[in-house]
C-alpha cells in the first residue's frame, strides 16, 4: 500500500499507526520495539514495519478484554 493512501469513505490516512497490525489500541503504542515514536498516531507515517491491520477485529478484542477484566472484579 502506498504511503499516501487515503480511505475513500472517511478520508483518513491508511498508512498510519492506528491502521497497522502492530498497533496496540489498549496500550496506545506499537508492539514493535524497533520502530521510532510517532507523534500523530492517526497521521500518515513512513514506517517500514507497517502492516495492514484489521481495525474491527482489534476493537472487538479490546471490548472482550474489558469485559473479562470487569468480570474479575464484579464491575
Amino acid at each position: 500500500m502506498p504511503f499516501g493512501a487515503v480511505c475513500e469513505k472517511c478520508n483518513c490516512w491508511l498508512h498510519s499507526c492506528i491502521q497497522c497490525a502492530l498497533w496496540n489500541p489498549q496500550a496506545e503504542m506499537c508492539r514493535s520495539m524497533t520502530t521510532d515514536s510517532v507523534a500523530d498516531r492517526q497521521g500518515k507515517n513512513f514506517c517500514e514495519e507497517w502492516k495492514p491491520g484489521d481495525h474491527e477485529k482489534s476493537v472487538a478484542a479490546g471490548k472482550r478484554s474489558d469485559e473479562k477484566f470487569a468480570s474479575l472484579f464484579g464491575d
